[in-house]
């Protein structure tokens, strides 16, 4: 195994090491009555994930395969759109509903803090996916020209 596909499964494992570092204490407190878990995985998979295509895409074994970076770039649209679309069903929920009618035991005031808590995680990891969303077009773009133009950088 090359050492870009050694980085590349350390960074799977890091990026689902995240995932459950976040919604795991969200399950243990607000059980089924929260419907965002769907969303919540898929904003933090795409942040961190696209955030390391940015940065560190010559370190992928997927740096000049230019079909995949050419479908990228159209493929931002769609998953943009559903980004904004949670962020924006997630607002209304809370907004209509509160925070607080998830959580298990709304009396204490501990989970009143996870309430924010949850809040705050959900809105740092989708507003940040849709912002590495709108960029990771232009970054495959960028890569695609390097490598049409100059066969050693991407």
């Amino acid at each position: 195994m090359t050492k870009e596909w050694n980085f590349e499964w350390q960074s799977y494992l890091f990026v689902f090491g995240v995932v459950a570092l976040f919604v795991l204490p969200v399950y243990n407190v607000a059980d089924y009555k929260y419907k965002f878990y769907i969303e919540n995985i898929v904003s933090i998979t795409v942040f961190l994930s696209f955030t390391k295509y940015i940065f560190l895409l010559k370190y992928s074994p997927f740096a000049r395969i230019k079909w995949l970076k050419f479908s990228i770039v159209f493929l931002c649209i769609p998953l943009m759109m559903y980004l904004i679309g949670a962020l924006y069903d997630f607002q209304k929920f809370l907004d209509e509903e509160g925070i607080a009618s998830v959580l298990v035991h709304t009396s204490d005031m501990a989970n009143y803090n996870f309430g924010k808590f949850i809040r705050y995680q959900f809105m740092f990891f989708t507003t940040g996916a849709i912002v590495v969303t709108a960029l990771m077009p232009i970054r495959m773009i960028i890569s695609f020209w390097r490598t049409y133009n100059t066969p050693d950088k991407v």
